[in-house]
């Protein structure tokens, strides 16, 4: 081969290198995310709490389009429903006939992540960081709503009346604490400079009975 055929291969090689770079890599700034799925509580929480949801947002910054490097901000909400257990000890605790539960955990997190291009428009990601985590855990009985409720449809002029059940709260802790989480995701990217992503992590709240949830979720960025 020529020496102007190994040069013309070179620079083809470097030029589709940094195009790859280009269409993985973020610009330096900032970009909003959404996220939502699955959350599933881990080890001893999962005696006391079952499988719910989980949703959140934030930013992330990327201080250079060079560096593999992002620092990215999240405030999320996850929800899951008391267990048997906790309801039967809820009871005894209470002597109180209980019949439902949530268990409700806000997290507001720093975290820094690390970008693996795998592709032209796809790339991996480690992500790590601390934060504060405010849980409560309300215990619940269901009432009846006493006087009933009558409505009126303004537009037909219908009128409905009745009577219903709702939650009345028998017992109710809260606490706030740190915490850390870890977790890894695919990123794909897509048109205008936007992607969306799937993710897996594990939060562990430091408390006397540390509690941990394991939220997989789809987000998209922007």
């Amino acid at each position: 081969m020529s020496k102007a055929a190994l040069l013309s291969a070179g620079v083809s090689l470097i030029a589709s290198l940094g195009v790859q770079r280009a269409a993985v890599a973020d610009a330096a700034g900032v970009r909003w995310h959404l996220m939502g799925g699955y959350s599933d509580p881990v080890g001893t929480t999962s005696d006391y709490l079952q499988s719910g949801y989980s949703l959140g947002g934030g930013l992330t910054f990327t201080p250079s389009s060079y560096s593999p490097l992002d620092w990215r901000f999240d405030l999320a909400y996850s929800e899951h429903d008391a267990s048997t257990r906790l309801i039967n000890l809820g009871q005894q605790t209470t002597n109180v006939q209980i019949d439902g539960g949530t268990g409700q955990i806000w997290s507001l997190s720093g975290n820094a992540v690390y970008n693996v291009p795998l592709s032209y428009n796809v790339r991996a990601y480690g992500i790590a960081g601390v934060g504060a985590y405010h849980t409560r855990v309300e215990l619940t009985q269901t009432v009846p709503l006493y006087g009933g409720y009558y409505y009126c449809d303004p537009f037909w002029g219908f009128c409905d009346g009745g009577y219903g059940y709702g939650n009345a709260v028998v017992t109710a802790h809260d606490t706030t604490n740190f915490g850390w989480n870890a977790g890894i995701g695919l990123e794909f990217a897509l048109p205008a400079g936007n992607s969306w992503f799937v993710e897996v992590r594990y939060h562990r709240i430091s408390a006397s009975n540390a509690i941990e949830y394991v939220p997989i979720e789809i987000g998209y960025r922007f």
